[in-house]
């Protein structure tokens, strides 16, 4: 029996965390795995928390194997963001133990019941505690407490975390949030491990989908839903309706700002500059890597009436669809932002 290492690289970042993945999942089941940490220095949000949960997968697929933790000691910054624990390994601060701070939000575990909670020790719906927490994220996001872009921000981020706990049927929702001054970038990794976009997206009998990747790429379109469409039983005058805009105005945010990334299912969309890549992944949920240039928020903050109308314009055409394909959609999507 072969005990299989696989050791973090120095910079952990998106990509590392990816390919590392894939390799500890692809072990024959009976043979141990060994993670060691000795060598990294430097990771992100987005890869501690895939990371976490992808390991957290491999221990709970393979109860007849070891899965072993190395000279990790060492790593005062990631025990304190509560990434041990959430792997798994009795070190570090528990998820969500750390106070955070402007600059950081540490991994953290929101459970429903945990919101429920939240929301009746202050007396107010849960949906006002999500608005409350998207608020506090939104500030470290947008570098400010308020203002044109803090607002739209907490409007997106809200709808996001509704999405999970709404329509997901994930038991709970993990983030985690860094600003690095020095490289004037901002990152928020918001991860769940529910149903998936394309099953979510999949109730809405309007929509064609093929594969995850396409309905990555319809999940990032204003108005589209699993839930809300027409001819769909709605509530009326719900000041709460979730009118699927946010994954469309925080992709086109941060694409103009750094980058978006959603992967769900077999399939991960990142946009960057304009430009979509699409990569082959496994991952039993969705995940969402939310990046801004901190030097650049005064031009976003420019930016949003110009999304608004463009999201308004496109959301008008798909409901004159009776049936919308992925490539339709992105089509659509390109045209309004060459105009």
């Amino acid at each position: 029996m072969i005990t299989h290492t696989f050791k973090l690289p120095k910079r952990f970042d998106m990509a590392a965390a990816l390919t590392l993945a894939r390799q500890f999942l692809s072990v024959p089941p009976s043979d141990p795995v060994e993670i060691d940490f000795a060598g990294v220095t430097f990771t992100q949000p987005f890869s501690m928390l895939y990371f976490c949960s992808q390991l957290r997968r491999l221990i709970n697929e393979r109860p007849q194997s070891s899965v072993m933790f190395s000279h990790y000691e060492h790593l005062g910054y990631l025990a304190h963001m509560g990434f041990f624990k959430a792997c798994g390994i009795e070190f570090g601060k528990d998820p969500g133990q750390a106070a955070g701070s402007p600059d950081y939000v540490p991994l953290t575990r929101l459970t429903i019941r945990d919101l429920e909670d939240e929301a009746a020790d202050q007396y107010e719906d849960p949906r006002e505690t999500i608005e409350r927490r998207s608020g506090k994220l939104a500030t470290i996001l947008a570098r400010a407490e308020d203002g044109d872009l803090h607002e739209t921000l907490t409007y997106a981020l809200r709808e996001i975390f509704r999405n999970v706990f709404e329509h997901s049927n994930a038991d709970a929702i993990w983030y985690a949030a860094q600003c690095w001054s020095g490289l004037n970038l901002v990152e928020l990794a918001i991860f769940d491990e529910g149903d998936g976009i394309a099953a979510s997206l999949a109730r809405n009998p309007h929509l064609s989908i093929a594969s995850d990747q396409e309905a990555l790429h319809l999940a990032i379109l204003p108005g589209i839903s699993g839930v809300a469409f027409k001819g769909a039983r709605q509530k009326r005058n719900d000041a709460w309706a979730n009118s699927g805009y946010g994954l469309f105005m925080t992709s086109q945010l941060c694409q103009r700002g750094s980058s978006f990334v959603i992967a769900s299912g077999k399939a991960l969309l990142e946009i960057k500059e304009g430009k979509t890549m699409d990569q082959e992944i496994d991952y039993p949920g969705t995940a969402i890597r939310l990046r801004f240039k901190t030097d650049r928020m005064e031009d976003l903050s420019q930016s949003l009436e110009g999304l608004r109308k463009m999201g308004a314009e496109i959301a008008g055409t798909i409901s004159t669809e009776a049936n919308l394909s992925a490539s339709m959609s992105s089509r659509m999507l390109m045209l309004k932002e060459k105009n």
